[in-house]
């Protein structure tokens, strides 16, 4: 006795079932990660007026660290940031450094919260490195798929395999906060965004994968044009860091 049939069936029913209300994957590794903006612990007048009189004090030659929450997009960053005019070095914060993960470790457990860890540290860890300016990157996309009226054809149960009855959307975002290592001054917050639709697609699509690598790299050239005017020198910090010291 064969047992093919119905869990051939049976497949074809739940991804009919599945496609018919629609996916949605959402790809945010910052979400995961512990990070705590709201700092300093104690927010009162006196941190808000200290905030308020910090002023910019970007000069010639930057040196940047960098902390991002994606690992797997490092290098394309660190690419990208050598490319930055008065940039002169970059400082990768490693997460170790950050948030105690090491290079090789898996998935944290869901039950097991992530360590958090806030913007004075990584403010910390890029001073340790004398750096000038830290640049944190938060990076994420989003997928959905929604059924299309080919959907209909599903119902016979064959079709579900190689009828395109899915349209596809996928969004992505690439966010880049400039801060002062000094006093925390935020330069800019740059901001980038791309999305793209598909139509009558099958469930063997790769095409939204394909979307966001191209997003991606659309995402990346975005904020380095971006970044560029931000972190050039600031015209009375150049001219008192070239005046001779004579007190």
């Amino acid at each position: 006795m064969s047992y093919r049939l119905p869990v051939f069936s049976l497949l074809a029913v739940l991804v009919t079932l599945s496609a018919a209300c629609g996916t949605s994957s959402v790809y945010r590794p910052g979400a995961m990660a512990g990070f705590d903006p709201l700092t300093p612990p104690v927010i009162n007048d006196e941190a808000i007026e200290k905030a308020f009189q910090a002023k910019p004090q970007i000069g010639t030659g930057l040196k940047v660290a960098y902390y991002t929450f994606d690992p797997d997009r490092v290098e394309d960053v660190e690419a990208m940031l050598a490319e930055v005019p008065n940039v002169s070095g970059t400082y990768r914060i490693p997460s170790l450094m950050a948030t105690g993960d090491r290079r090789f470790d898996g998935p944290r457990p869901y039950w097991q919260p992530a360590p958090t860890f806030s913007l004075e540290k990584l403010r910390l860890l890029a001073a340790r490195a004398h750096c000038d300016v830290l640049l944190v990157f938060d990076y994420g996309y989003k997928v959905e798929s929604t059924p299309n009226g080919l959907v209909a054809l599903n119902a016979l149960i064959v079709p579900v395999f190689f009828v395109p009855f899915l349209d596809e959307k996928v969004e992505s975002y690439l966010d880049a906060y400039v801060i002062d290592v000094r006093n925390g001054y935020l330069y800019a917050h740059v901001a980038s965004d791309e999305s793209s639709q598909r139509e009558y697609e099958t469930i063997w699509s790769d095409k939204a994968t394909r979307d966001v690598d191209q997003q991606w790299s659309t995402l990346v050239r975005q904020t380095a044009e971006r970044l560029a005017p931000v972190v050039q020198p600031d015209a009375a910090v150049a001219a008192r860091r070239a005046k001779p010291d004579t007190e």
